[in-house]
């Protein structure tokens, strides 16, 4: 056989295992998915639209972030919440509805599932990277977040910007359900606190209008992200 064709029939080989693999973690990847879903049911949807408001941000900011790691960790950042209690995810959940803050022993349990997730996604093949950004995705810009307290640009980038996703998507659908000009009006109000005011700025030059609507469109059809 001459050497271009074993050259070519090793990058065919070479791209049929990569498939393979893509395919197997994305099979792993919706079955957690599913199961955190499961067990917790007013979180249906969350994740993936975490994931597609990360990614228009990434894009956004010239794409700083690989988009592959930045999926699975948008996808994947709440796992954790699966080593919690329905009792402290539940109190959690109910101060946020009330608009108040948790208790400090609620508030101390319901953050460690950002570490928890992390120490189990650190031990998946490639995801070293993504597993930093889970880890830090609750910490605030002013330092008054958990579970290291860490501020500004000490927090990772990915974890930054799963936090804008994150927010957004509670004003808009988990929580609060505000229309998105609304919406942009909250998310500024967390610039500078919670949120890097930076990402916050390049978020909301975004056609946020209508890719919300798209993102409805998405949630009826297949899921953002998919």
């Amino acid at each position: 056989m001459a050497l271009d064709e074993q050259l070519v029939r090793y990058a065919r080989d070479l791209a049929r295992v990569y498939a393979a693999r893509e395919e197997a973690e994305a099979a792993w990847e919706e079955a957690l998915v599913r199961l955190l879903e499961h067990r917790f049911p007013q979180l249906k949807g969350h994740h993936r639209r975490v994931a597609y408001w990360a990614d228009h941000l990434n894009r956004a900011l010239g794409e700083p972030l690989p988009r592959r790691a930045l999926f699975r960790a948008a996808r994947l950042h709440d796992i954790g919440l699966l080593a919690l209690t329905d009792a402290t995810v539940l109190a959690w959940a109910q101060a946020v509805a009330e608009g108040r803050m948790p208790d400090a022993p609620v508030r101390k349990a319901f953050l460690a599932h950002a570490p928890l997730g992390a120490e189990a996604l650190a031990a998946l093949p490639g995801f070293a990277e993504g597993a930093v950004w889970v880890r830090h995705h609750h910490e605030a810009w002013d330092g008054q977040g958990g579970p290291e307290g860490l501020a500004g640009e000490a927090i990772p980038l990915g974890a930054r910007v799963l936090a804008v996703a994150e927010v957004f998507d509670y004003q808009t659908y988990l929580q609060k359900r505000l229309s998105v000009p609304a919406a942009r009006e909250r998310l500024a109000a967390f610039a500078g606190e919670r949120l890097d005011p930076a990402l916050v700025a390049a978020f909301l030059e975004l056609p946020l209008e209508s890719l919300f609507e798209n993102l409805i469109w998405l949630e009826a059809h297949e899921g953002p992200g998919d």
